[in-house]
């Protein structure tokens, strides 16, 4: 016992009890095991131990410095050693401990910074998130809490932002994190007395034909709308939890659903003779123009007609004129390495538009049809794809046109490419 630097100062209790002792380095009264201190590489004073494998283990203070701008954080106090909370800011310009420019308190440790993949800041590694942060983004999302933030999943006191509801308890974790909602009452999960349900019902113009059912089932109702182009009973069934998300209680009203003969006038009403039997509200449906001087065909949906009031895209003062003269042209971009196919009528300033964003004209095909170049580009982009040529995007983003985009390569140069597409254009006799 001596030997390892305790000196025992009571009678022999076994070896395998505490035997009391004074370490003759530090001083203090230690209860080593004796069983214990003989084992290779143990001492008897257990401080001493945990201050020699500390200072072990402690490095150079502009070391750990180095170490924890480079976990992103700037220490504001001398280095206390790896396991000791060290007080620092964040250095991010963005990070989600800031709030009105105040500073975020954060006391990483060194060795939590040489673990830390993202951050050693727990606001930037989302392990934390600020109190006032988090109150903004509750009421961002419709609800407005009533007492301080605690942790992410526990129940926070609040009240709904679009109903009166005050009594719900939704956790930040469900409302935030999740998206799944704070209100049980506007997203429908809370059943309400059937007398508040039937006045919701007939705020929104229907009057329920039966009892409350929840507020996620279908309720027979009535549409008490004058002019609803619904059936002649003008039965609904509309479900209490939709509509308090923002759904409309008819679909007839809402332009959803509409009936063959009522879709087949609205049609006539644009200019527009069906061709086809009725497919659907957003479904193409082949009609042919009734004006004189254009009589095209061309495949609208019924949607598109009753947002724009206007069916036949040949007639529109806007898009791509299928029967009026047009080109096919082929871009290259220099950063991009890659290679573009369009089609444009004539003086459109589509053309400029690219140039705008970096890609230059190479060259161009005149058609007296809109329709053959339209044709054209779609068989070049159909040849790049059964060659296995991708599009290109920049980085991991997209652009506008970037489908009908391929890489330019050795193999696969521009001149190439342009060869290609007057090769088509000959096989396609356009």
């Amino acid at each position: 016992m001596i030997a390892k630097g305790v000196w025992p100062i009571s009678v022999w209790p076994t070896n395998a009890k505490p035997w009391l002792s004074v370490c003759m380095d530090c001083g203090h009264f230690v209860t080593p095991i004796y069983r214990n201190v003989m084992q290779p590489g143990r001492g008897g004073c257990d401080p001493c131990g945990r201050a020699r494998a500390a200072a072990k283990r402690k490095v150079p203070a502009d070391v750990a410095v180095a170490e924890m701008r480079a976990a992103g954080v700037e220490p504001l106090e001398e280095y206390p050693g790896v396991d000791v909370p060290w007080r620092s800011r964040c250095l991010s310009a963005l990070c989600p401990g800031l709030w009105e420019g105040t500073l975020a308190d954060i006391r990483p440790r060194l060795s939590d910074a040489r673990l830390a993949k993202r951050s050693a800041c727990k606001y930037c590694a989302r392990v934390a998130v600020r109190p006032e942060r988090a109150a903004f983004e509750m009421i961002r999302h419709g609800v407005e809490p009533l007492e301080p933030y605690q942790t992410a999943t526990t129940p926070w006191l609040c009240k709904c932002l679009a109903c009166p509801a005050v009594d719900i308890t939704p956790t930040y974790a469900n409302v935030v994190l999740t998206g799944q909602g704070g209100c049980d009452h506007c997203g429908g999960r809370k059943r309400v007395p059937e007398a508040q349900a039937v006045s919701e019902m007939l705020a929104v113009g229907a009057r329920p034909l039966e009892p409350y059912p929840g507020a996620n089932e279908r309720w027979r109702s009535r549409c008490l709308a004058t002019h609803c182009p619904g059936p002649s009973d003008r039965t609904i069934y509309p479900r209490l939890g939709w509509i308090r998300r923002g759904a409309q209680a008819c679909k007839w009203c809402a332009g959803v659903v509409i009936d063959e003969d009522a879709a087949r006038d609205t049609m006539i009403e644009a200019g527009l003779r069906p061709l086809a039997p009725y497919p659907g509200v957003r479904e193409r449906w082949k009609c042919e123009c009734t004006n004189p001087q254009c009589q095209a065909v061309t495949y609208p949906t019924l949607g598109s007609v009753n947002s724009r009031g206007s069916g036949c895209s040949e007639c529109a003062a806007y898009g791509f004129k299928r029967e009026q003269p047009a080109l096919v042209y082929l871009l290259f971009h220099e950063r991009l390495q890659a290679a573009k196919v369009g089609i444009c009528n004539l003086d459109t300033g589509r053309i400029q538009k690219h140039k705008g964003r970096g890609w230059q004209l190479h060259e161009t095909l005149d058609f007296e049809l809109g329709r053959d170049a339209e044709r054209l580009e779609r068989e070049v982009i159909a040849e790049w794809r059964a060659q296995d040529w991708k599009p290109v995007r920049d980085g991991k983003n997209t652009f506008d046109g970037w489908t009908e985009t391929t890489p330019v390569t050795a193999d696969s140069s521009i001149e190439a490419l342009w060869s290609g597409v007057v090769q088509l254009r000959s096989l396609l006799d356009l």
